[in-house]
């Protein structure tokens, strides 16, 4: 049985909003860990 197309939309929705999520939270350590080192190498 084929999955229905409200079906397919919502795991992409999910699937888009979890890799969203991934990024910002990638996105914030990389900043934390940018400013440690940086307060550490001065």
């Amino acid at each position: 049985m084929l999955p229905t197309l409200s079906e397919v939309n919502l795991s992409e929705f999910m699937i888009s909003s979890t890799l969203r999520r991934g990024s910002h939270l990638v996105l914030s350590f990389s900043v934390v860990f940018l400013y440690w080192f940086y307060v550490f190498e001065s």
